[in-house]
């Protein structure tokens, strides 16, 4: 993703553009699989080099492929939107001052969790429009299962070179937690905020986004064994996207070091 400002007043032929594809995507056939937007995504969003601002988009209604619900950015704005068949998402919104489009993608994983990743058109009083890059995770629904706790520091190696340490704090709720993650590229160290989520059988997914531009995505198993009182390893697969818009992909496999990280507050 890429962060830049615009200049540009908004026209009548750019929001019957929006309209048009609103009414075009809601009229496709839902086909055998319909994704399920609603639920809570909380995240980060991020212009230029201006530091991390947190995001909550909050899905509430959805009939076939239009939603609707409040995107949290800078302040509440009722969107509406609609989602592809292939997970395509656009909405737009408005608060008492601004007015945005976001343009996102979903992936879902089995147990309700799920990513938003994309851009986010935000107007200002000036007429200007920020497009900052957004990244969003929906948790795991849980079932009432005991979730395995991931608290604590995980050191490994990253597949091509490179070392990750990732830090997981106190869960926020019972299959969400927060940390950072330190990663060494190259020789030099790339530091992430988390946002996590976890489910009973072990499986992990994390967003996290740098103080400048970029921002990484891992899947994951919590493993040997994946028990309640304490997992003893985090192995799997991630991205990072740097801020000079480079791309790495690779697996990594870590082992827990330290025991559980108690986060005061």
């Amino acid at each position: 993703m890429r962060n830049y400002s615009i200049r540009f007043r908004i026209g009548a032929v750019a929001l019957l553009a929006f309209t048009a594809v609103l009414t075009t995507l809601d009229g496709v056939s839902a086909g055998p699989h319909v994704q399920d937007m609603r639920g809570v995504f909380n995240g980060f969003i991020q212009e230029g080099d201006n530091p991390v601002e947190l995001i909550r988009t909050e899905i509430t209604e959805q009939h076939n492929r239009r939603f609707s619900g409040i995107v949290d950015a800078s302040g509440p704005h009722v969107i509406e939107g609609v989602v592809s068949a292939s997970g395509n998402v656009i909405y737009q919104g408005r608060s008492a001052s601004t007015h945005i489009i976001g343009r996102t993608e979903l992936h879902e994983f089995e147990g309700g969790a799920a990513i938003l990743n994309g851009t986010q058109k935000i107007q200002t009083n000036d007429d200007r429009f920020i497009i900052p890059c957004v990244l969003e995770l929906r948790s795991f629904a849980g079932d009432g299962s005991v979730v395995p706790n991931p608290v604590g520091s995980y050191l490994g190696t990253l597949s091509g070179g490179g070392e990750i340490n990732i830090r997981l704090s106190d869960p926020m709720r019972p299959t969400s937690f927060g940390g950072t993650m330190e990663i060494t590229l190259d020789d030099e160290i790339h530091v992430f905020q988390l946002l996590g989520t976890n489910s009973a059988d072990g499986r992990v997914v994390i967003i996290g986004h740098q103080a400048t531009a970029g921002h990484s995505i891992l899947t994951a198993v919590l493993a040997s064994p994946p028990d309640p009182v304490q997992p003893t390893a985090l192995d799997g697969q991630i991205t990072i996207v740097l801020g000079d818009g480079s791309v790495r992909e690779g697996t990594f496999q870590t082992t827990l070091r330290g025991g559980i990280i108690v986060v005061d507050g």
